[in-house]
């Protein structure tokens, strides 16, 4: 019995020694490529990929804020990456999307994440990424927990590489969503 929860035990280390690797990895990427941290390469992802948001949904899917993220909009709208426009439904509101500079900043940061993970993978065969492919699948199912973990979870997510359709971690949300 101790072997099994020690083997269990030495999963769970490596993998979180994993995931800190890979986070630590793309972070010093994006203050090197990108000249921004975590928060900024979010938003302005999120931003690009999702025209027209707010900053009310901006701040729930990074989990900021609302002061918080108006600070960090009022950053990239100075830098020329993001501009705020009156919203089509609501007058009284703003949405944001990604300027030309912003999109071409998004680029770097998803071409920076890549060759992170890139690195990472690189180290296993076809059949092995085959059966990681199935194994991240169902661990990020159970992950999510609902909408707001969905957008939080995906918030660097390259859609063109994972759609919404075939994502878990969308798919699980509509799932429990209904």
């Amino acid at each position: 019995m101790g072997s099994a929860m020690q083997t269990n035990n030495r999963i769970a280390n490596l993998l979180g020694a994993l995931a800190l690797a890979l986070t630590d990895e793309f972070y010093s990427a994006i203050r090197k490529r990108a000249s921004g941290g975590p928060s900024e390469a979010a938003s302005l992802v999120e931003i690009a990929t999702w025209p027209n948001e707010t900053i009310d949904s901006l701040s729930r899917t990074l989990r900021l804020s609302a002061a918080g993220t108006t600070r960090l909009v009022d950053r990239l709208v100075r830098e020329g990456l993001v501009r705020r426009e009156v919203s089509d439904a609501d007058r009284r509101a703003r949405t944001l999307s990604a300027t030309e500079a912003g999109r071409a900043r998004v680029a770097v940061i998803l071409a920076a994440r890549r060759e992170v993970l890139d690195r990472a993978l690189a180290q296993l065969g076809s059949k092995d990424r085959s059966t990681l492919e199935l194994l991240l699948e169902r661990m990020l199912t159970a992950m999510t927990s609902d909408r707001e973990t969905c957008d939080h979870t995906c918030r660097l997510c390259d859609l063109d590489n994972c759609p919404p359709d075939v994502c878990p971690v969308e798919q699980a949300a509509r799932e429990k969503d209904r």
